[in-house]
């Protein structure tokens, strides 16, 4: 354009010095051709007009490339803008690249620290304002150390030679001895394999021959109890695949099992302590007190619930395909006049029975909701002084330990003070919805100040379903009804002889003699 605008230029030069040229050499020729007077007036007049109407289409037609060149100029400047716009996101883009990036691997590096952090030896701190703390025991505290064995299985002497093993000199004197006691287990193999040879005698009377039973092994079976209760513990105590189980069974012992026998042995295991079991579900009915809690389980992929009902005494377990009020209510019984712990699931709140509630979930809930707020804001704030109204209910409750009439004033006065607390003006919408927990559960919430028998928090329900849980993410729960209702009642058969002191072995295989003894 500009091209085209400088040529129409130069063009409307040449016009204009071709008409002044024309004009000049019009006054020799018009001198030259006096004789012919009836043309000389028109012909300048004609070229000037015909220059003219040049003169004027060129200057229409340079206004027109002026108005397209500015029409150019102004789509130019906004394309120059758009290109430092888009120049400005670009360079953001960038900068936000660099920083996505920057944190990926910070990510990257975080995670490969705490994949790393079990394995890598803790830093000592060597800042010397801060003194290091000392390890071990306190100076001065009494030693500790395995007991030594007050039985002695055997005794073996270990002689000294007669030269010494240096020199070679020979030895003189009687020489001297000292002890040294060593404890140790023995892993039979291969295994003990015991043939019986069983008389059997005919009576008369009932016309039919009688034998004595075999205890150490149930009816039609060629493994011993203690392989099938070996089995019992490694899976439902210990949480052990049956795969792993199959393979300690051939590394300590030598003996070869398939998997698919072990399932099968639990079960019937488990079968014949169907009694037992029904005995601790009415012990659990008698209990002052009882912790209750669920967690998830499945059987053969379908989502169940693995109940526990367990105190310091007894530990119930129960596999149902609901989570709902209904299951802690055909369990406690219409006769149970107990107080049961639990959290704030709404499933225990239909319960008709005295209900505590655990303090550790409403402390969880709060510091929650403080993390990462400012030590002066209102969530902060509400956090600290109900932990603080918590710490001064204990302390005020081991001062009266002592003295049970003691505990009336103690509940009346910390329970006034957890009311006042909750009703205040609460601004934020967390802060609000712990008050109102806490006005809705007030008596739940400080039944343990005036009850010996409740604990504070439902600390012993969440233990008790630890090792359950680590079982369901070692093996996704079960595959049958059969094994579910096996398992709950086998870890409720352990976690009860366990809270009582009771060896599982031992326990379980004179039970098992007995029924067999029975029968």
């Amino acid at each position: 354009m500009l091209v085209a605008h400088r040529q129409s230029n130069e063009t409307l030069v040449l016009l204009q010095c071709a008409a002044n040229a024309g004009y000049v050499s019009m006054q020799p020729m018009h001198s030259e051709t006096t004789t012919d007077p009836s043309a000389a007036p028109y012909a300048p007049a004609r070229a000037v007009a015909r220059l003219q109407a040049e003169l004027a289409a060129v200057r229409v037609e340079l206004a027109t490339v002026r108005a397209q060149r500015d029409q150019l100029r102004g789509g130019l400047a906004d394309v120059l803008a758009e290109q430092v716009q888009l120049r400005a996101q670009l360079a953001d883009t960038q900068a936000q690249l660099v920083a996505v990036e920057a944190e990926r691997q910070a990510t990257r590096q975080e995670l490969v620290d705490l994949k790393r952090a079990p394995f890598v030896p803790r830093q000592r701190q060597t800042d010397g304002a801060a003194a290091a703390t000392p390890r071990g025991r306190p100076l001065g505290h009494a030693g500790s150390s395995r007991p030594r064995p007050t039985r002695i299985d055997r005794t073996q002497t270990i002689p000294a030679g007669d030269t010494c093993p240096d020199c070679g000199t020979p030895f003189t004197g009687t020489g001297a001895t000292r002890e040294r006691v060593v404890e140790d287990i023995e892993l039979v193999r291969p295994t003990v394999i015991t043939k019986y040879v069983i008389e059997r005698r005919w009576c008369p009377n009932c016309r039919t021959y009688h034998e004595a039973t075999v205890t150490d092994a149930l009816p039609r079976h060629r493994l011993g109890l203690h392989v099938l209760l070996f089995v019992v513990y490694q899976k439902v105590a210990l949480g052990l695949s049956y795969g792993k189980i199959q393979h300690e069974l051939r590394t300590y012992f030598g003996l070869s099992i398939s998997v698919g026998e072990l399932p099968a042995m639990v079960a019937e295991i488990a079968a014949l302590f169907g009694p037992a079991y029904a005995r601790l579900l009415n012990l659990m009915r008698r209990q002052a007190a009882i912790h209750i809690d669920e967690t998830s389980w499945r059987i053969d992929g379908v989502p169940h619930w693995l109940w526990v009902f367990v105190n310091d005494v007894v530990a119930l377990y129960v596999v149902s395909r609901s989570r709902g009020s209904k299951v802690p209510q055909a369990l406690l019984g219409s006769d149970f006049d107990g107080v049961v712990i639990s959290d704030f699931f709404s499933a225990y709140s239909p319960l008709d029975v005295a209900k505590a509630k655990c303090w550790a979930h409403l402390l969880r809930d709060s510091y929650d909701y403080a993390k990462g707020q400012d030590a002066d804001s209102e969530r902060s704030r509400f956090h600290h002084i109900l932990h603080a109204l918590f710490v001064e209910m204990g302390l005020a409750l081991e001062q009266v330990q002592a003295d049970p009439t003691g505990r009336e004033p103690v509940y009346a006065e910390m329970r006034t003070k957890l009311w006042r607390f909750a009703t205040q003006h609460w601004r934020s919408w967390q802060c609000q919805q712990l008050a109102e927990r806490i006005k809705k559960y007030l008596d739940d919430l400080v039944v343990w100040l005036i009850n010996p028998a409740v604990d504070p928090t439902n600390n012993a329900a969440e233990r008790a379903l630890r090792g359950a849980v680590v079982t369901r993410k070692t093996s996704f729960g079960s595959r049958s009804k059969r094994g579910a209702h096996a398992f709950a009642r086998m870890l409720s058969i352990i976690m009860t002889w366990e809270r009582q002191g009771q060896d599982f072995f031992t326990t379980a295989h004179q039970a098992l003699t007995d029924a067999c003894s029975q029968n």
